[in-house]
């Protein structure tokens, strides 16, 4: 058997070059896509955590950190996250256990006792 050499012609080269260029860069958009997204689904736990721990407080609150702010004002909080380009807002009312307590006693009879 004899030793052939194989040679390939430089264009071939340069076109994988080409074709390897294309393929880092659209990974690259891809893995700062998902980078993004991953920020913002982040931001947003971290401010629906904050609203519910406000919700539950028994006074007025404000929150504020690097991206957005919430606060709890009479029976209402609301809080929000901005980046460059995206804004997310969250409003929830206060959470009241004694407002059912209440309404219940709608519907007691005299005795206070349910019908």
């Amino acid at each position: 058997m004899g030793n052939k050499e194989h040679q390939l012609s430089a264009g071939i080269t340069v076109e994988a070059s080409y074709v390897m260029a294309v393929v880092i860069m659209s990974m690259a958009v891809m893995i700062r896509a998902a980078l993004g997204q991953c920020l913002r689904t982040t931001q947003v736990m971290h401010l629906h955590h904050i609203v519910e721990q406000l919700r539950y407080r028994e006074s007025d609150e404000e929150r504020t950190w690097g991206y957005g702010k919430a606060a709890r004002d009479s029976g209402q909080v609301e809080g929000y996250v901005k980046t460059d380009d995206w804004e997310k807002e969250i409003r929830e009312r206060v959470h009241e256990p004694e407002e059912i307590l209440r309404l219940l006693t709608i519907f007691e009879g005299e005795g206070g006792q349910t019908e």
